[in-house]
Parts: structure tokens; sequence; C-alpha cells
């Protein structure tokens, strides 16, 4: 009668430390794929690193840049003045942010940020509208005309020119505007007391 209870018991066992050895490798499993279908949403969503391109200064205005300065410019992010931005333009006439930008299959998406918008290739480009710069298009924002310049572009794609679409709302929200850009108080302080330590460097 023992030896049967232990055999039972033996066998009783057995199937629960299966059962339980199954359980951890499904719940690992689970956890693996998981994981992955977290890094490929992550890296889809990467910003890709380095440079895009560059923008070249064609007439600075009255901003503090050189005719013939090359800002680097990246695969993501904002144009202005504030020191702040990915891109940054120095220019009096130049709003704290005044574009939104992001590329996308070889060419240069960009949003308004700013209720004045900017100028790409003469073309107005106002908030809700979405302009796309290929290799060489000139964008003017302020008073600052720059020439764009990606790299690896395909030439004969450039000779088309910009066009203008109406704005993808979700990538525009991403440059942390409202459609018109206003930075907060807070920002809009701290770029007040940069650019005053800039003009007292400036006069020593």
């Amino acid at each position: 009668m023992n030896q049967a209870w232990y055999r039972v018991a033996s066998m009783v066992y057995g199937y629960a430390g299966a059962a339980v050895l199954a359980a951890a490798v499904l719940l690992a499993a689970r956890r693996v794929a998981g994981d992955r279908q977290l890094w490929r949403r992550v890296k889809r969503h990467l910003p890709r690193c380095g440079a895009a391109g560059t923008l070249m200064v064609l007439a600075p205005g009255k901003s503090r840049l050189r005719a013939g300065e090359e800002l680097s410019v990246p695969f993501e992010g904002t144009l202005g003045s504030a020191h702040s931005c990915d891109v940054c333009v120095p220019g009096r006439r130049v709003h704290m942010r005044s574009a939104f930008f992001w590329m996308e299959q070889g060419e240069m998406h960009m949003v308004a940020l700013h209720r004045d918008g900017f100028l790409a290739d003469d073309v107005p480009v106002e908030p809700g509208d979405e302009a796309v710069l290929g290799d060489g298009a000139v964008l003017c924002v302020g008073d600052v005309k720059m020439a764009l310049r990606l790299r690896g572009a395909d030439r004969r794609a450039a000779d088309v020119g910009p066009y203008v679409t109406p704005a993808r709302r979700s990538r525009a929200q991403q440059g942390h505007g409202d459609g018109l850009g206003a930075p907060g108080k807070g920002e809009a302080r701290r770029e007040q007391r940069l650019r005053e330590k800039q003009k007292k460097q400036e006069r020593r």
C-alpha cells in the first residue's frame, strides 16, 4: 500500500515539476518575443545619427552668420534662433523655433512652427503646410537665405524642386509647437540671458 502511494506521489511530483518547467519556458519565450517587438518599435522610431547634410549661408542678413558658412543638419530636429534648436540660426528676424524638419526617403520634410512661416525657393510655407525639399533647395528664414545640401542626394531628383502639401499633424506636433511654435516663458528668459551674455562678451 505504501509503495503504491509512493509511486502515485512521485508521478504527481514529476508531472508538477514538468508543468512548472514548461510554464517557465513559455514565460521566457513570451518575454523574449515581447522584447524583440519592443526593440523593433524603438529602433523604427529612433532618430538616425550623424548629419543628413548642411545649410550653406547665401545671405546672412542681420544675423551673426557669414556668407559661405555651413550649418550641420541632422536627420530630424528644429530650426530657429534658439540655442536649444538642432539648427541654430542666430538672427534677430529669425524666430526662436521657426520650423520642424525630418528626413524621409532622401528628401527633407519641413513644417512651419511660427505664423510667419518661411520660404522654400520663393514658395511661402505657412503653418498647416508641409514643404518637401530636395538637394539644392533655397530656404529663407527671416532675413537669412540658405542653400540645402543633402548627402548622397540624387541630382536628377533635385531638378524637380520643392513642393508643398497639407502638413501631417502627427509629425508637426513633434516639434513641440501648436502651429505657432511659441516657446515657453522659461525658455524665452533663458534665451534672453544668453543673448545678453553674448553681447557683453562681444563688447569686451
